[in-house]
């Protein structure tokens, strides 16, 4: 069960970067005492947390026993990292992802997640149909805790899951409750102005017998803005969703189509494509809200 001491012993580790493996053999216990420990299951003798706060003290200057008074919160704010209750509330994503990465997410989104809020409708080629292309419907929303939600929609199927902005990129991750498949996705982002078009890759699974893992181009356009309301925006969410997602090759303009559908391997590097699936940054048609001139002055039209 969980304590104050074990949230924050885990919080420390994940500040510092440090494997529980690594951290035992720096104490000098075994790896499942140091699983107990941050399990709560159990807490440290008096020796062996003198001894674990002087391996901590070694890797962070100027921590000292005291500090484990402070709490999770305290903790956080010591070793410069996501608050206590970011980091309770999102402790599943944040078992995937070292906190300082976490953090610095966390920075990104409180300063330019604006940018990324609303209603998105991809266009990607259909990997149950193919020839043809699919619209699904997404949602991203920031909360204050500085997280960033990712809702996904296509026809009946619901991705819900968390995005992250990173050294100029979207990360993405979300899984269908219903059939427990995940979506990744990596995208381009957009420096300093309100994204208007993103695009990148995404991988899941098939809904055939195997799950078959499929990789594709994906482009993001920006099709609304939330409201404010959540319950509203969901609902909406559920509307666009609703329409038929399938389109034909021939009704995607020629330009998104040769982006988004274009072939890889030895054939396509010998007359000059790619080797592998990629969206280099080189061709990406991500970009931010358009301008206007009026008179001399460039306009960015909100």
């Amino acid at each position: 069960m969980a304590t104050v001491f074990s949230d924050g012993l885990e919080l420390v580790l994940k500040a510092l970067s440090i494997s529980r493996g690594q951290f035992a053999a720096d104490v000098g216990v075994d790896k499942s005492l140091v699983s107990r420990w941050c399990s709560g299951s159990v807490t440290p003798s008096a020796l062996n947390l003198a001894r674990l706060t002087t391996r901590i003290a070694e890797r962070h200057p100027g921590f000292t026993l005291h500090d484990w008074d402070a709490g999770v919160d305290g903790l956080a704010a010591k070793f410069g990292v996501v608050a206590a209750t970011a980091a309770s509330s999102a402790r599943g994503f944040a078992d995937w992802v070292p906190l300082p990465m976490l953090a610095e997410s966390a920075a990104a989104i409180r300063a330019h997640g604006a940018s990324y809020e609303g209603f998105w409708r991809t266009t990607r080629p259909s990997s149950e149909a193919p020839g043809q292309f699919i619209h699904d419907h997404i949602v991203l929303r920031c909360s204050d805790d500085g997280r960033m939600s990712f809702r996904l929609g296509v026809m009946d199927i619901r991705y819900v899951g968390w995005a992250m902005p990173l050294q100029n990129k979207l990360f993405g991750v979300a899984t269908d409750v219903t059939t427990g498949t995940f979506v990744f996705s990596i995208f381009n982002g957009v420096v300093r102005r309100r994204a208007e078009v993103v695009d990148g890759l995404i991988m899941t699974c098939m809904r055939d017998a195997s799950g078959t893992p499929i990789a594709s181009k994906c482009l993001l356009e920006r099709v609304g803005d939330l409201t404010g309301d959540v319950a509203g925006d969901d609902a909406q969410l559920d509307v666009l969703a609703a329409a038929y997602p399938l389109i034909p090759a021939a009704a995607i303009p020629g330009y998104l189509r040769n982006h988004l559908w274009d072939d890889v391997g030895p054939t396509a590097l010998a007359a000059g494509g790619d080797t592998i699936l990629m969206m280099s940054l080189a061709r990406s048609m991500s970009r931010g809200a358009a301008y206007e001139h009026r008179g001399t002055i460039a306009v960015e039209i909100p």
